[in-house]
């Protein structure tokens, strides 16, 4: 089964491969531009094809203008001019004037002249010019990018209209002196105005494709790893997130060539820095899926590749500008270190998956495949592609690696939703049973207690009747005998209220409740007029509150808060003085009825107040007390989703809160 597994699974990652190999093969052939063919007379001109259509209609044809150049190195020709000495090459040819120079650096000054035979008016794209140019057709500036003396850098994307009447001369002036580039690095395109408009429209739209679905990606995943626990796994939501991020910031060059956006070197440095960037999350993300934390591999893969994100910063920075005849070496250096990588990272994905067999890790090691791929091709087409429309190789490797981390990602949480809806079913389940195993429990307790209180009773009642019967019979007794008969009756008095307190506690958590729609007011009003003759007996007043005439309606039963009333108001009658007043307070605020018990007694102190709604805690000293009226209370406030709080002061009296949900 695990065999049939793992084939399965390297089938699939080799079909992958086998449809990644077409996509850049079809680019190569399709998207290539220097796959067409230009025509070139015997004299070196190129033969520019007519634009216009028999109907006078400007067709979509594009010609890219790869041949036929011929390239002045280190010189600065004019029009009009003698021409020196100069070689007939093809534009990508050379990167850089470092192969004319024997120290290799990049900078210097070169010119590039093209004669062209064509009729009519033609639009020129010049794409990306190093760094500093001059466009003369036919002796004539038509435009210019930067400065060439002074030297002043601007790279920008050209674009320009000529009229060319039989043959013109196009000839570029280029100067170069702060890039790893120079001069003309990739094939100019012309043809009609509507045709140049249109591949810059479909080359900006799949650049914004890349750009905006990234910072989405990234955008999504740092939501995620802002709303997870900061952990191993989600850890992987965050690099993920910075990945996008920095892919987004690589690849938005085109827009900053083609809107001329002024800033010296500093976009090659995002560029080149962000490329370098989004290796070392892509490795962080390895290892945090294929290494244990703080492990020898895992701190040697993070050490490099955070080190060539420096590395490539202070490149740009500065090292073109002071070590030029590095720029070389330093490209092929790049170039193996990112294929080293791309392997190793491959290998540690490959083990991953052969120890845990997981689909998310094939995906994963899919996309690393198919980003190495794209290393490949990008080495062997080197000098002979150039994308018109589309991306180059290794930015289609890295956008499906992106995609398979951010699918990953996706099938992961997909995951972890579902085991977080079995753990709820779960849960539900075991909280039904264990809902269901408590009440069997209280039913049972419930019923130990009535039988339990139910059988003292006749027992108690007899104690109580032969105690009488021998004070009535004035039975010759000592006074010590009559002392013990006086602890008897007192004691047995005690065990009589304590059962009666049984049977009311009891008797409340058996019944069921009966909740209905109550307005609160006017459940106060009764009580209040069917309870103020007897507190007024007692020489305390007794008044009531009432915020407005407006219903306050809440829901719930109303014998049990008719109990709650009671306890709460003569337990006030009990510590307050005559001359006192106990005040039944009603308002409402927002979602919740306010009604508050206030007193001018005696107080409670401080150090009982957090204990006075425990069971069995009374601080009446010398009354008989069982310290469950306030227990009681707490218990049919919570049932009807309440809350009560208390605040006193010796000596000034109490006041109890009560908080209850109105109706919506």
């Amino acid at each position: 089964m695990i065999k049939t597994m793992t084939f399965r699974a390297f089938l699939t990652v080799f079909l992958a491969c086998i449809m990644a190999s077409t996509l850049f093969g079809l680019l190569y052939h399709f998207d290539n531009k220097y796959n067409t063919n230009v025509e070139i007379s015997q004299d070196g001109a190129v033969l520019l094809p007519d634009f216009q259509n028999e109907h006078g209609m400007h067709s979509d044809e594009i010609t890219w203008l790869v041949q036929g150049w011929d390239f002045y190195p280190d010189q600065m020709i004019y029009p009009g001019d003698s021409a020196g000495e100069s070689k007939s090459i093809y534009i990508g040819q050379y990167f850089s004037f470092a192969q004319f120079h024997e120290d290799g650096s990049p900078y210097g000054t070169g010119t590039y002249r093209l004669k062209v035979r064509g009729n009519g008016n033609y639009t020129m794209l010049i794409p990306e010019v190093f760094s500093a140019c001059v466009v003369y057709v036919d002796g004539e500036q038509i435009t210019s990018s930067g400065s060439i003396s002074p030297y002043k850098p601007y790279i920008k994307d050209l674009v320009f209209s000529f009229v060319v009447n039989g043959e013109a001369e196009i000839l570029i002036q280029t100067t170069n002196y702060s890039h790893y580039y120079s001069g003309i690095t990739y094939p100019p395109a012309i043809g009609s105005s509507e045709a140049i408009s249109r591949l810059i429209t479909i080359r900006m739209l799949f650049y914004g494709f890349l750009v905006f679905t990234s910072l989405a990606l990234a955008l999504f995943a740092a939501v995620i790893w802002c709303g997870t626990n900061k952990n191993r796994a989600s850890n992987e939501n965050c690099w993920l997130g910075l990945l996008g991020l920095s892919f987004s910031l690589r690849v938005c060059y085109p827009f900053i060539h083609m809107l001329g956006i002024s800033g010296g070197n500093l976009a090659y440095v995002l560029e080149t820095t962000m490329a370098s960037f989004g290796l070392f999350c892509i490795a962080r993300t390895v290892s945090l899926i294929c290494l244990k934390t703080d492990t020898l591999p895992e701190r040697i893969l993070k050490g490099i590749t955070g080190g060539f994100v420096l590395i490539g910063l202070v490149f740009s920075l500065w090292m073109t500008k002071y070590l030029p005849g590095f720029v070389p070496v330093y490209g092929q250096i790049l170039y193996w270190y990112k294929a080293l990588i791309a392997v190793t990272m491959t290998l540690l994905v490959v083990r991953q998956f052969l120890k845990r067999k997981s689909g998310q890790i094939l995906l994963l090691l899919t996309g690393l495949l198919v980003y190495s791929l794209s290393l490949i091709f990008h080495a062997l087409c080197l000098g002979h592609f150039e994308p018109a429309y589309t991306g180059w190789f290794e930015e289609w490797g890295t956008f499906i690696l992106v995609m398979c981390f951010a699918v990953r990602m996706a099938l992961r949480n997909m995951e972890i939703i579902r085991e977080n809806r079995h753990l709820n079913e779960h849960l539900q389940e075991e909280i039904a049973h264990k809902t269901e195993s408590l009440s069997k429990l209280l039913e049972e307790r419930r019923m130990l207690l009535s039988g339990f209180a139910h059988d003292l009773k006749t027992p108690i009642t007899s104690i109580t009747t032969f105690t009488r019967l021998v004070e009535l019979d004035n039975t010759q007794l000592d006074e010590e005998s009559r002392q013990y008969l006086d602890i008897i009756r007192r004691k047995t008095k005690e065990i009589q209220e304590q059962l009666s307190t049984i049977n009311e506690f009891t008797q409340i958590d058996s019944t069921p409740p009966a909740f209905e729609a109550l307005d609160l007011r006017v459940l106060l009003r009764d009580f209040y007029s069917g309870n103020k003759p007897d507190i007024n007996v007692s020489g305390v007043s007794f008044e009531l509150l009432l915020q407005d005439d407006k219903p306050v309606m809440i829901y719930g039963d109303k014998r049990k808060l008719v109990s709650v009333l009671q306890n709460l108001v003569f337990n006030a009658v009990s510590f307050t003085p005559e001359g006192g007043t106990i005040s039944l307070c009603l308002n409402q605020e927002k979602e919740f009825a306010i009604l508050r018990v206030k007193d001018t007694g005696s107080g409670i102190s401080e150090e009982d107040i957090p204990y006075i709604f425990d069971r069995l805690f009374t601080n009446r000293i010398h009354e008989n007390s069982n310290g469950m009226g306030l227990f009681i209370v707490k218990s049919i406030i919570t049932e009807h989703r309440g809350t009560i709080e208390v605040a006193s002061e010796l000596g000034k009296g109490t006041v109890f809160t009560i908080r209850l949900p109105v109706m919506q």
